[in-house]
């Protein structure tokens, strides 16, 4: 198939091609309808824009763009931390994205106003990412697994850490599970969940459907969809797996107000490894994820990409933190 060039663009959309190389660079002399027009045909006719030649033009901003739907939390302070921490070692600065719009991160990254970019704001429709990747710019992804020519993602093992949860707490003789599951659309909530659920096939343990509640991530939300379970009186499962730590804790204070004890009536763990896990009593049984490798991993990743273009996936593994929410079944 022939490339799409620039003039292909102008000769498409009835302009000159000085205007389309302004529409696409975000200039203020063009006017915004005439802009949205120019892109509208650009993406209609997938029109790659020259990325290597317009750097041999025009010196690289030595800046990198980390594009997330939040920065609450300790996940996304760690994040940033270590990401900038990294890219100024490398002369880089960093810029921060908060948005989940598709649209607003097509257009900073057509901007150029970034050398490349790692992103993490949900998954996306297949349409979408594909409206990045057509950009041939150094993307690193770490909420969905992609790789090809200037792309990689870094993500945790999270099906594994799944299964490792079940495992460990079958592992305890425990056969009554529930799952505190994430958020909708995100990667690590979706393979922690198949995970768990794999492993209680492979061992041939049934789930009862009403054990699966939803704790987005968050403490409050965990702690209010158990008390909704205990209040609707639920039979008590044998052992508690949510999909980070904040709904674990929040999990444990409403069976605290229930009167049922932890690890005594059921076993709780949690992932990855949050500071608050050593603040809670009893500490809470975890497993490790390592929010700072990721960053760290990732920063690498995307400033490698500018130099070489082979893409890759890399996954890092969790470890199990023992402390004191998880016993074996039937032991006083």
């Amino acid at each position: 198939m022939k490339k799409v060039t620039i003039k292909d663009v102008a000769r498409e959309a009835g302009v000159s091609v000085a205007t389309v190389s302004n529409a696409l660079n975000n200039s203020a002399v063009v006017q915004p309808k005439t802009r949205e027009h120019v892109l509208e045909v650009a993406e209609r006719l997938n029109y790659v824009p020259n990325v290597n030649g317009k750097r041999l033009r025009s010196a690289q901003s030595q800046a990198i763009g980390l594009f997330v739907k939040a920065i609450a939390g300790v996940y996304y302070g760690n994040l940033a931390e270590t990401v900038n921490y990294v890219l100024r070692e490398h002369g880089y600065e960093l810029q921060i994205f908060i948005t989940e719009s598709v649209d607003s991160i097509v257009e900073k990254l057509m901007n150029r106003s970034v050398d490349g970019a790692i992103i993490h704001v949900g998954m996306m429709e297949e349409a979408d990412a594909q409206r990045l990747l057509r950009l041939n710019m150094p993307l690193v992804f770490l909420d969905q697994e992609r790789s090809g020519e200037m792309v990689s993602s870094v993500l945790y093992e999270s099906f594994e850490e799944g299964r490792m949860a079940a495992e460990y707490l079958l592992g305890l003789g425990h056969r009554d599970l529930m799952h505190v599951y994430g958020v909708a659309n995100n990667y690590d909530s979706i393979r922690r969940c198949e995970g768990f659920m794999q492993a209680l096939r492979d061992a041939d343990v049934p789930f009862r459907a009403e054990n699966l509640i939803h704790g987005r991530f968050e403490r409050v939300a965990a702690y209010r969809e158990m008390r909704r379970y205990l209040q609707e009186g639920h039979k008590l499962p044998d052992a508690i797996f949510a999909a980070n730590d904040h709904s674990a804790i929040g999990c444990v204070s409403a069976l605290k107000e229930f009167h049922v004890r932890v690890p005594e009536d059921v076993s709780v763990i949690g992932c990855d490894d949050d500071m608050l896990c050593n603040f809670v009593t009893p500490g809470l049984t975890t497993i490790r994820t390592n929010e700072q490798a990721q960053g760290v991993r990732a920063a690498r990743e995307v400033l490698r990409l500018i130099t070489q273009h082979d893409g890759s996936v890399e996954k890092l593994p969790g470890t199990i933190i023992v402390r004191g929410t998880c016993r074996i079944a039937g032991e006083e």
